[in-house]
């Protein structure tokens, strides 16, 4: 046994001394961007989310909305796990949060004993679909961005998102029908709680990718006096390979 640790011991140092280390920035570090962990996780959600419509099509046993998140997050993870680059976080369905029992459906995590496990970005998902309440993406007691809005989900959060699982018609089609949901708030919502008047809370195209719309949108949090950016990802689930 004892020549058998001589002989591993230097080994796995060399495995220890070689493995990327990381380090969350500290608040005082003006070394880096505060962003710079969200805009890592954005650019990897960016180069590899266009590979999930493949993906689920291949495995695809439900159309339910937990499942397509679970199936979701399954793919990041394999996509951290196939990539040559070291990425220390980890993505999450239902993520929980010390103040709030109102989950989002998918959170992402740094990975260091030394940060609580609070994410620090989530994601709503919303099914588009014949059979769903499609008007929930925006607002309602389980709508998506409305959710957001109250800091019912992610207070403590000033960048999350939501994924829009497209089972019917077309991205254009929900992108129009989205921004007339809150255009019609803005002009006749009756409700002093909550603010849809400001014309930055209309989904603005960002970017296509195969299979995706990403959009951006920034809406007025009224009990918190501030606002929040959301980042949308609107992925067709129907198109054939």
């Amino acid at each position: 046994m004892k020549l058998l640790l001589t002989i591993l011991n230097p080994v796995i140092k060399m495995l220890r001394d070689s493995f990327p280390s990381y380090q969350t920035p500290r608040p005082n570090d003006l070394s880096v961007d505060p962003n710079l962990e969200v805009d890592l996780i954005l650019y990897f959600v960016d180069k590899n989310i266009s590979g999930f419509p493949v993906y689920y099509q291949s495995i695809k046993d439900s159309e339910k909305e937990n499942r397509i998140s679970d199936n979701l997050v399954h793919h990041f993870e394999l996509c951290k796990n196939e990539s040559e680059s070291f990425l220390p976080f980890r993505f999450s369905k239902n993520p929980t949060q010390p103040e709030s029992d109102k989950e989002t459906d998918i959170g992402v995590f740094v990975m260091s004993r030394a940060q609580k496990p609070i994410p620090i970005i989530e994601f709503e998902a919303k099914r588009l679909s014949e059979s769903s309440n499609n008007k929930e993406y925006v607002c309602g007691i389980r709508g998506g961005i409305e959710r957001f809005k109250r800091g019912h989900h992610s207070s403590h959060l000033k960048v999350c998102g939501m994924f829009g699982y497209i089972q019917h018609k077309t991205s254009v089609e929900w992108i129009e029908q989205i921004n007339n949901w809150i255009t019609e708030l803005s002009k006749n919502n009756s409700d002093s709680t909550i603010d849809w008047t400001d014309k930055k809370e209309l989904l603005s195209e960002i970017e296509s990718f195969p299979f995706i719309e990403k959009l951006s949108s920034i809406h007025q949090r009224t009990s918190q006096k501030d606002s929040i950016i959301l980042w949308h990802y609107l992925i067709d689930l129907i198109s054939k390979n």
